[in-house]
């Protein structure tokens, strides 16, 4: 998977401790902590990242969510909590009937 190349993640200090701190503390959902792990899976600060085969087995997530994470991470600038959360949808899928 090219994500690594195209999409490197690189994180601060500060980031991984609060990444980190939703992995290991605290109550918060599921997709929230699998996304977290998979951000400081891919960190390229701290050295060297493992193939993207060797993290998805590890995490028990595919390569294809491995791609999504980086790119979202892309997406957002570099803004953790957007990549971790859930998106907000901007408007309702079916207009009010009510109006």
């Amino acid at each position: 998977m090219p994500s690594q190349k195209k999409r490197p993640v690189t994180l601060t200090a500060a980031d991984r401790e609060a990444l980190v701190r939703v992995t290991t503390t605290g109550v918060h959902p599921a997709s929230m902590i699998r996304r977290a792990q998979v951000l400081l899976a891919l960190d390229t600060s701290t050295g060297e990242v493992d193939p993207v085969e060797v993290i998805a087995a590890r995490l028990g997530v595919s390569g294809e969510t491995l791609r999504l994470v980086a790119k979202r991470f892309a997406e957002t600038s570099g803004d953790i909590w957007a990549t971790v959360g859930r998106r907000q949808r901007e408007q309702p899928p079916v207009p009010s009937p009510v109006t």
